[in-house]
């Protein structure tokens, strides 16, 4: 890779290896934006695991207003798992026992039937195995890295990125090669040696909450069919969610849980795991006698929030901008529409005639998506905090949310006000996740 020519549009770097970046250059590429894509420097250390975790064991619940996008950009019809619609969802207070009082019901459940054919306007959110979303995320990008011609908006680097100034663009990769790019799309939580250095020198000290806690995943398998309904209960040591998933028997677990206790649960035998899980749904007959399905991981809780989303040459997208509780379903419906947005800030600048890091090019960026993040991350650990951790206001909380639940039985416009919420989120959605191209 030589450097570029003045003659050349210098290209937008995305980076990262997961999924939120395949997804942000797919994005890019779509608003006919010139994107190089490249992937952070390997770990020496150890040797690696390469086992794959198993389907279904680790979910997204993404939003009707996320499917579209996915649908726009050609990825999810490149799934090869089926999706599980959302049609209703209750949420319960510290236990179970206490549905009748605070179960806080969207909708009726529908049939098994009416569940593959109802229109996204009854859908709250679409349940998509993690595992099948990143193989149609990466047979997708490899398509498009392939195309010739007028089509070849996306290319590779052949080194990984190592070195980035916000100030000039000029990109230094792992062979020795450099070049002068746009802009830097920064779409990666931090590895193992912490946050990339242009992060150090740029956008700030992000704010930062460790919950001392873990999320335990795994499939379950339960003798009543789920009816396309998601549970949301908040126990004394965290929130539990079940997701349907297609089988009418089998539900996502996402148990939020002390570091120590959920790296025990992950490691028992199933037996006392199946135990242990009994107890904490307190025999709730709507869910029915459940029992693993699949193997149990953990993963670490956090939250963070970047200062400032935007500073020179430097972006940042996805989980090197936001991480949150993981109880809304949320974290990657907000990077959807990070790269959504950002799609429509660059192609817009780009119309104008405007540098990428021009005053102004994104500062629609900058201030809906920090909005948006913040708004998200400031709920979830506030119901969190209040509803699972010993804290004096869990009564009042518990007494809020038997009014929100009367509240959205009696008055419908309420209920859908929430759905509207979680699929747009504080602003109105961008062009690719309402179906349009560019």
């Amino acid at each position: 890779m030589a450097p570029i020519e003045e003659a050349e549009e210098q290209k937008i770097i995305v980076y990262g290896d997961g999924s939120t970046a395949r997804l942000t250059a797919l994005a890019l590429t779509a608003a006919r934006l010139p994107v190089l894509w490249t992937k952070p420097k390997a770990a020496k250390a150890e040797k690696a695991d390469t086992r794959q975790p198993p389907d279904w064991q680790s979910v997204l619940a993404l939003s009707p207003s996320a499917k579209t996008m996915l649908e726009t950009l050609g990825v999810w019809q490149a799934l090869d798992r089926p999706a599980a619609p959302i049609c209703d969802m209750a949420v319960y207070g510290n236990s179970a026992a206490f549905a009748s009082d605070l179960g806080l019901e969207f909708a009726d459940p529908p049939t098994p039937q009416d569940a593959t054919t109802k229109d996204d306007v009854s859908v709250l959110a679409h349940i998509v195995c993690r595992a099948a979303l990143a193989r149609a995320l990466i047979s997708s990008t490899d398509d498009a890295i392939s195309k010739t011609g007028a089509a070849a908006n996306l290319s590779a680097a052949d080194s990984a990125l190592i070195d980035f100034d916000t100030a000039t663009g000029d990109a230094h990769f792992a062979d020795g090669q450099t070049m002068r790019a746009a802009l830097l799309v920064d779409c990666t939580a931090n590895g193992q040696d912490g946050a990339p250095a242009w992060r150090h020198r740029a956008a700030g000290k992000p704010l930062v909450h460790d919950y001392q806690a873990s999320a335990l995943v795994a499939t379950l398998r339960s003798d009543k069919p789920h009816g396309n309904k998601a549970v949301q209960l908040f126990l004394p040591d965290g929130p539990l969610a079940l997701l349907p998933l297609p089988d009418a028997h089998q539900r996502a677990l996402i148990w939020s849980l002390p570091n120590a206790r959920a790296h025990a649960l992950a490691s028992c035998t199933a037996e006392i795991f199946n135990h242990e899980l009994t107890q904490a749904l307190n025999g709730d007959a709507q869910i029915g006698a459940t029992s693993l399905a699949t193997e149990r991981a953990v993963q670490p809780l956090a939250l963070k929030l970047a200062e400032q989303y935007v500073d020179g040459k430097l972006c940042l997208l996805g989980e090197a901008a936001h991480i949150i509780h993981p109880l809304a379903g949320q974290g990657f419906n907000l990077s959807m529409r990070d790269a959504a947005q950002l799609a429509d800030c660059l192609f817009a600048a780009r119309g104008l005639g405007l540098a990428y890091d021009a005053p102004g090019a994104l500062g629609d960026y900058q201030a809906l998506r920090r909005t948006d993040s913040g708004a998200m991350a400031a709920t979830t650990h506030i119901l969190a905090q209040v509803f699972s951790a010993p804290s004096p206001a869990r009564p009042i909380a518990r007494l809020g949310l038997a009014l929100t639940a009367r509240l959205t039985a009696n008055a419908p416009r309420l209920a859908h006000r929430f759905r509207s919420q979680a699929n747009r989120g504080t602003s109105d959605l961008p062009r690719l996740m309402r179906g349009h191209g560019f």
